[in-house]
């Protein structure tokens, strides 16, 4: 029998310490019986409400995978529509380009993983034969240094979004553009951390994770961080 469990932290980055803004990244997690899941979200900057988007954004999946789950077989863009109605409803009355934000999650729903991207930051699988399945940002049509996020002009066509068989996946990762910019090598990174952590309980690992984010090893760095993780644990009976 499979468990899924999660863990994750979030710290403020040395810029925002400085100048006391709060956080703009944001994380959660769901376990319910019906389903098992995990958001990220990183506020744009430049808007004055992003950590209020970010967090509408957490609060958003969680609601939209939870009525997605009385009809999983319909199209995506239903879950990814969804998203952004419940979201837009969450920041009201504030304006939404003020909570600009964008939103990261994956979710086990029956047989199957579901795993979107909006934005920047990372979101990898990892495969039970040890290969990683990443999802990153198309800025193909646009400026690099501008990233999608949550507003009422999103489509479902702005997400990356793929969906896998459960048995095929052992672990998710997600992570804000804080982390993700600095990575060499990703799949190394979220193979590497994976495997750290998954001996640790869910409180451990997420303690290991917020001293890790508190000591980030790149000089100068400035951003918020943010990572979650949704892995599986095999239940043993004896």
């Amino acid at each position: 029998m499979s468990l899924w469990k999660s863990y994750g932290a979030s710290v403020r980055g040395p810029g925002h310490m400085a100048t006391g803004v709060p956080n703009q990244d944001a994380w959660a997690s769901f376990h319910r019986v019906w389903g098992d899941g995990i958001v990220v979200s990183d506020g744009v900057g430049s808007k004055p409400f992003s950590n209020v988007g970010s967090d509408a954004a957490c609060f958003a999946v969680k609601q939209a995978a939870c009525a997605w789950r009385d009809d999983p077989d319909s199209a995506p863009h239903v879950l990814l529509g969804h998203i952004r109605s419940l979201w837009l409803s969450s920041v009201a009355p504030l304006a939404p380009s003020d909570c600009a934000a964008t939103c990261l999650f994956a979710f086990r729903l029956r047989d199957r993983l579901h795993m979107g991207m909006l934005g920047d930051g990372l979101a990898a699988a990892i495969r039970s034969d040890g290969s990683v399945l990443s999802l990153v940002e198309d800025k193909s049509q646009g400026f690099s240094n501008i990233t999608m996020a949550l507003s009422p002009s999103v489509s479902p066509q702005d997400w990356r979004y793929v969906s896998l068989p459960v048995a095929e996946c052992t672990a998710v990762l997600l992570c804000t553009d804080g982390v993700s910019d600095d990575l060499d090598n990703p799949d190394g990174f979220v193979s590497g951390l994976v495997d750290a952590c998954r001996p640790l309980a869910a409180a451990s690992a997420s303690r290991h994770m917020r001293y890790m984010l508190g000591n980030w090893p790149t000089p100068r760095h400035t951003d918020d961080k943010t990572i979650a993780c949704l892995y599986r644990e095999e239940a043993t009976y004896e």
